[in-house]
């Protein structure tokens, strides 16, 4: 749902916050060295910022500790829906602010209601605060989602070297998965010689280096005219993705791609059948470590073989390997469930979508993309619910892969497409 401008306190505040933090600086660098040295400048920034900003050592034990303050697991698990609830209804009107007030301001209006988030996990004494805590990490959450990928993207653009996109934008994500295996293993030594609330404590603290990192992010010039109305904004946005047979398939992947995600809900639960309790760490580790390589290798292989090649390749051998691993179950299974494909196939997907975008909506066609997965996610974990309630957890795995085979004919289609036009000449005009 769209916020009109002018109706909504909230919306106006983050617009002031995104103009003191210097969103609409869009200054114009004409000479290269300056500009390459923003592309190094950024590329360090932001890779530090992913890092931060996903060392949250409470991550593995979230569930317990917001049962623990509020007494109640149906309330805990009331709370995680929300957070995904808010994330989706912010993230049309995020991408549009992005766009019209610029990257770097959006990406520290983000970090600021983040920490303010995390300061209400440690302090909250019940349900309450909880609740407003995480509408504030879904609105953090959507202020990210599309901006920080464009932040990237503009930053090489403007210095021309946008086909090294797909090499910087695996590095940067590769400390996603860094900081995930050292933020799990260090919150489960706090949590045992402390206790869980000294843990969700103390993740506040690189949150507020997020933002530090944040205020230190040059913003990249803007390309193209900026609609001055949202809502024509948003429409154009729509319009440029209809009329694009390449980008409306490509986000459709994206979609599918990411409601296959809900398996990650599941599969500790597959893995708990085969391997002892204590091994479950170990395998988050390996996993995270796996997708590590998977992203730092992205760039050098989507250079040889193309994006589009990538990816497809990519969904076809993780499609393979977790048919495998769930058709007959061994104790080799959860090892086939972590493949290096995803990081690959997570770039080549990014790549292909920041081709296609038009320069004055490219986060907020990035928004689109990512509430359009949103509601795909929903809906594929309560269908795979379903099945495991009735079939068992192999069942579920399986209708979540089922979902996602959707996905090769369309990668198949933007592979043969790729292959005989130029990037960004998908377009169809009326």
């Amino acid at each position: 749902m769209v916020k009109r401008p002018g109706l909504e306190p909230g919306t106006y505040g983050l617009k002031l916050i995104a103009a003191a933090f210097g969103g609409k600086s869009q200054r114009s660098r004409s000479a290269p060295d300056s500009a390459d040295q923003t592309v190094n400048r950024n590329v360090r920034l932001l890779s530090w910022f992913n890092f931060f900003g996903d060392f949250r050592m409470y991550g593995p034990i979230m569930v317990i500790y917001f049962a623990q303050v509020t007494g109640s697991y149906t309330a805990a698990a009331s709370l995680l829906a929300v957070k995904m609830l808010s994330s989706a209804a912010f993230e049309v009107p995020t991408g549009v602010l992005s766009d019209l007030l610029g990257r770097r301001g959006t990406m520290i209006a983000g970090a600021v209601v983040m920490v303010a988030a995390h300061l209400g996990y440690a302090g909250a004494s019940g349900y309450g605060l909880l609740l407003a805590a995480v509408v504030l990490e879904g609105l953090a959450t959507s202020l990210w989602s599309g901006n920080n990928e464009s932040l990237l993207y503009n930053t090489l653009l403007e210095a021309g070297r946008e086909e090294e996109f797909p090499r910087h934008s695996g590095r940067v994500n590769s400390m996603f998965q860094i900081a995930l295996a050292l933020a799990a293993a260090i919150g489960g030594v706090v949590a045992g010689a402390w206790s869980l609330h000294v843990v969700v404590v103390l993740s506040v603290v690189p949150q507020v280096l997020c933002v530090l990192v944040a205020l230190r992010v040059r913003e990249p010039r803007v390309h193209g005219p900026l609609e001055s109305n949202v809502l024509v904004h948003l429409g154009s946005a729509l319009r440029g993705i209809r009329r694009n047979p390449v980008l409306r398939r490509i986000t459709l992947v994206s979609a599918l791609r990411y409601s296959s995600e809900s398996a990650a809900q599941l599969s500790p639960v597959f893995v708990a059948g085969l391997w002892p309790l204590w091994a479950l760490g170990l395998w988050r580790t390996f996993g995270h470590g796996v997708a590590f390589v998977g992203f730092r290798v992205s760039g050098w292989v989507i250079g040889r073989v193309g994006a589009a090649r990538t990816l497809l390749f990519g969904e076809l051998f993780d499609n393979m390997a977790n048919f495998v691993a769930l058709v007959k179950p061994t104790v080799f299974s959860p090892v086939l469930l972590g493949s290096p494909a995803y990081g690959m196939s997570t770039i080549a997907q990014q790549t292909l979508l920041q081709r296609e975008f038009t320069d004055r909506e490219r986060a907020t066609m990035g928004s689109l993309a990512s509430l359009l997965g949103s509601v795909l996610y929903a809906l594929v974990a309560l269908g795979a619910g379903l099945v495991a309630d009735r079939w068992g957890i192999v069942a579920a795995l399986l209708a979540i892969q089922a979902v996602v085979l959707i996905a090769l004919p369309l990668a198949w289609w933007v592979h043969a497409r790729a292959s005989s036009l130029p990037a960004g000449a998908g377009t169809v005009t009326e």
